[in-house]
């Protein structure tokens, strides 16, 4: 959580940097409601997340043997196995209990997919129920996977939602063809969180809310030129990556707190591409090797995921054309919350690059 710090003050920190980056970028939008903005917000909230945040980055340095350690503490008894004499029946068990899982969820993916229909008043109406039955979530799953990517809900589009496609989705599009709504999106994002936290904002939500700062560590580390040329043969040796990764290098505690990529001080320019583009959903493959300096080297080309991406992002195009930030899900409820409906014509400003010095 947060840059992966076990020490509160650090974490605490890095979280207060990471939020004057966003508050800076916010004010290239000359949002208003940022001038008198408190991000001191319910402090004891504040220490209370960190104290918490630190516990859980800890138990992640050593996953197992805290599982284990917690089981142990609630009473449970821990039984070595015989590795060689349990493989045969573990294997046949674990494979017994996947392919059941796997049925199950394939099963739930195909009734979300072919779920009844319903109008947003409809909608509105069933979210506002306390108790749902499971006919009624998964209707309520697919409209919010309508909303979500604006393409037809299949059993394969809930699959890959459960596996962070929106995530994936949401920065590519930003960093490509929804790069002129970023700006915008960001500071529809803060007012909201501001309007609800009445000129307070608890940081850990509004750092997390932001997309312009990763956006901006992409664009310095290169990554739009290199989507823009996937033709392009790379390889460690390459003097523009080597650059790219001084920077990386120089600049990777920021790049842990911004992108949780984590990077150490000897880390190879195409492994600190391999692990950008993952944040994308993009990969890179093989294409051989050559020689150079009378060495070989491996080289590698951006393979671009068939996912069929392209169509949400036109979706998304279609609505921030009429009101940027408005392909973001949530958009709808804001805006049935608000008293006075803003237009959905043209867009009334010209639209700010968003840009991020290292």
């Amino acid at each position: 959580m947060g840059n992966g710090s076990t020490s509160i003050p650090k974490l605490l920190t890095s979280g207060h940097r990471l939020t004057e980056v966003n508050i800076r970028l916010l004010h290239q939008s000359d949002l208003e409601s940022l001038e008198d903005l408190d991000t001191s917000f319910q402090a004891e909230s504040l220490l209370c997340w960190a104290k918490m945040a630190v516990r859980v980055n800890a138990y992640m340095l050593n996953y197992r043997q805290s599982i284990l350690g917690i089981l142990q503490a609630e009473g449970h008894r821990i039984k070595e196995r015989n590795q060689e004499e349990e493989i045969e029946t573990t294997n046949q068990l674990t494979a017994a209990i996947e392919e059941i899982r796997e049925h199950n969820y394939r099963s739930e993916c195909e009734a979300i997919a072919s779920a009844a229909e319903i109008t947003e008043s409809e909608y509105r109406w069933l979210k506002k129920q306390l108790i749902k039955s499971v006919k009624e979530r998964r209707i309520l799953r697919k409209y919010d996977l309508y909303k979500r990517y604006g393409i037809p809900v299949t059993p394969q589009l809930v699959i890959k939602d459960d596996r962070g496609w929106y995530q994936e989705l949401r920065l590519h599009y930003f960093l490509t063809i929804g790069r002129q709504f970023l700006c915008d999106r960001d500071a529809l994002i803060a007012r909201k969180l501001i309007e609800s936290g009445h000129g307070s904002l608890f940081i850990p939500d509004f750092n997390g809310s932001q997309l312009g700062v990763i956006i901006g560590t992409l664009e310095v580390l290169g990554i739009a030129v290199l989507l823009a040329n996937p033709e392009r043969e790379l390889n460690n040796h390459d003097a523009d990556l080597q650059k790219m990764a001084a920077i990386a290098i120089k600049n990777r505690n920021e790049i842990k707190t911004i992108t949780k990529i984590n990077l150490s001080d000897t880390s190879r320019p195409l492994t600190i591409i391999r692990n950008c583009l993952n944040l994308l959903g993009y990969e890179l493959t093989s294409k051989g090797s050559q020689r150079i300096a009378k060495k070989s080297l491996k080289v590698y080309q951006i393979v671009a995921p068939q996912d069929g991406r392209e169509q949400v992002f036109q979706q998304w195009l279609f609505r921030d054309e009429k009101c940027a930030g408005s392909s973001e899900i949530w958009y709808e409820d804001y805006l049935f919350s608000l008293p006075q409906k803003p237009s959905l014509g043209e867009p009334e400003n010209a639209y700010i690059q968003l840009s991020l010095e290292l």
